[in-house]
């Protein structure tokens, strides 16, 4: 006699959101402060830039170090509290851009060389705008779901998906900054951080707006370009 596998007791351990892993709060405070520090030091970079290079490298510094002021002296306190934690996708974002704008002004000591590079692919744009608005409308209960997308995110079965969707991603692109979002995934499997859910790990609030201006802004420009 052959017993059928129940595929529903298998995949309880992957659904399973009774018992969510959380950072412990010590580390959360602290990674808080330097997750934000990357986010300001590359928007201290760019909002400086009609400074000269070692101006625009003095204020970047200065708001990254900032972030990590105790308290309400610090701008993460205050960022925190409007938009939770930066997600591991802006802070990698953030690095990369303010790496290799740093890395262009090594070579040349004229500022007008170094421009912002749109180096998001439109497929991650369009991805995060959709995810950010399914997220939105289910955290007002606008959607026909029995169960709540966002704790699904507490469960490992979301983290495997979206991990093994990264890496086919990055497999069938054959491009290195592509693996991105499989790092930012690695790195919360890891920490737990920013809140123990994969979603917060993937897109986070000024993320979501920041891509619907860059979808924008592209528009335009190729709409100008013709």
């Amino acid at each position: 006699m052959v017993i059928a596998p129940d595929f529903a007791l298998l995949l309880q351990p992957l659904l399973d959101m009774d018992s969510p892993v959380f950072p412990p709060a010590a580390v959360r405070q602290v990674c808080e402060h330097v997750l934000w520090g990357v986010v300001l030091a590359a928007a201290g970079w760019r909002m400086a830039s009609v400074l000269q290079p070692p101006w625009r490298l003095a204020l970047a510094a200065l708001m990254g170090v900032g972030s990590s002021l105790a308290g309400p002296l610090s701008p993460a306190y205050w960022l925190e509290l409007a938009f939770a934690s930066p997600s591991w996708t802006s802070v990698l974002l953030c690095g990369l851009w303010l790496w290799g704008q740093t890395r262009s002004q090594a070579r040349s000591s004229d500022i007008r060389t170094s421009r912002p590079t749109n180096s998001i692919p439109l497929p991650w744009v369009l991805c995060g705008i959709a995810m950010g608005w399914v997220l939105a409308l289910d955290t007002f209960g606008a959607l026909p779901v029995r169960h709540s997308l966002y704790a699904l995110g507490f469960s490992p079965l979301a983290s495997l998906i979206l991990m093994v969707a990264a890496a086919a991603t990055w497999v069938l692109s054959a491009r290195w900054v592509h693996a991105l979002p499989l790092v930012a995934l690695a790195l919360f499997v890891l920490t737990r951080l920013p809140s123990g859910n994969v979603w917060d790990a993937v897109l986070d609030p000024l993320l979501w707006m920041y891509l619907h201006i860059h979808l924008a802004s592209q528009g335009w420009r190729s709409l100008r370009a013709r």
